[in-house]
């Protein structure tokens, strides 16, 4: 089949900061075996020389249909991809970080999937391995594990209990994307929100094989943020309250965790999150924590008193001689 005849798909990768890592990752890109796609890779203002090493590659590699954006100021990663998609004019889309790398397989075997796949099915997603700083496979797969699993279908309530897909292994109908709207710019990170958005909408494919590397480092979003990516996954829960009952169960459940992950965190808005937590389900502990917030009493007072509390009753009455 000659190339013009497959369906474009638009590459968008999100640099910033990886100077040490966004060539490779751009190699990986090249490298595809699929050969009807475009690059379009957005710097979000980058200090390091990341947008210069991406300027020198693109110009490298003139076979490359890809260009350049850079934000001018910063703007966060849901911006980044927002100003991705309103570039791009594949049919479908795929996103990956600049320190994240594709196998050379990985457009060619999901595009065959989706290419077969009903008009139900918006997203086909693929296991990943994870590297470290050096490229060295620490996880040869993420699913053979067991710490997550992998669903197909109707995947709403799954991906409400835990976001278990990577980012970078996805292949969306950009129809689908275009359905529940963009990127919500309103907080720190851009997946499980839009991956919730799809699965109330769309079904989700499973595709068995390893099609990407995800690069664990120091300098990894998670590692920087993360008091500011769990008040994001409080706020982007909100928007599924009330669609089921036992949608509203597991929203609870990540409510009540989330809060007290952020005041241990020492987070100012620990106190907003675990007022509603204890309005939803008044229980004695989240009070306690409520209260503890209210009055500035630090974390590790509060959760070393319940550990003497724990141990104390786990004794129970001494017996008497």
């Amino acid at each position: 089949m000659k190339e013009k005849s497959l369906p474009l798909v638009s590459i968008g990768v999100a640099s910033f900061n990886n100077a040490a890592y966004v060539i490779e990752t751009l190699d990986s890109i090249r490298k595809q075996t699929y050969p009807h796609w475009e690059l379009i890779v957005v710097d979000d203002a980058s200090t390091d020389n990341s947008a210069a090493l991406i300027t020198d590659w693109l110009r490298a590699h003139p076979e490359v249909k890809g260009r350049l954006l850079v934000n001018n100021p910063n703007r966060g990663i849901c911006f980044t991809f927002n100003r991705f998609l309103a570039e791009a004019s594949g049919a479908y889309i795929s996103i990956i970080g600049s320190d994240d790398l594709f196998l050379p397989n990985k457009l060619t075997a999901q595009v065959a999937l989706l290419e077969e796949a009903p008009a139900s099915v918006g997203v086909v997603f693929s296991d990943v391995c994870k590297i470290n700083a050096e490229g060295k496979v620490i996880v040869p797969s993420v699913y053979a594990t067991g710490e997550i699993r992998p669903f197909s279908g109707n995947v709403w309530l799954e991906m409400l209990k835990t976001n278990f897909l990577g980012a970078m292994t996805v292949l969306i109908r950009r129809e689908c994307i275009d359905r529940v709207g963009p990127f919500d710019e309103n907080l720190a990170y851009e997946d499980w929100d839009m991956w919730l958005r799809l699965s109330r909408e769309f079904e989700f494919q499973y595709l068995p094989e390893v099609t990407c590397q995800y690069r664990v480092h120091g300098n990894s979003v998670l590692h920087r943020r993360k008091a500011v990516i769990i008040d994001s996954s409080l706020r982007l829960l909100q928007k599924h309250v009330g669609v089921s009952v036992e949608g509203d169960a597991i929203i609870a459940r990540h409510l009540r965790e989330l809060s007290e992950q952020l005041y241990l965190l020492g987070s100012p808005h620990s106190v907003t999150w675990l007022r509603r937590s204890w309005q939803q389900h008044r229980h004695l502990r989240g009070l306690a924590l409520l209260l503890a917030a209210q009055l500035g009493v630090p974390a590790s007072a509060v959760t070393s008193t319940f550990g003497i509390i724990k141990r104390l009753a786990g004794k129970g009455p001494s017996a008497s001689h």
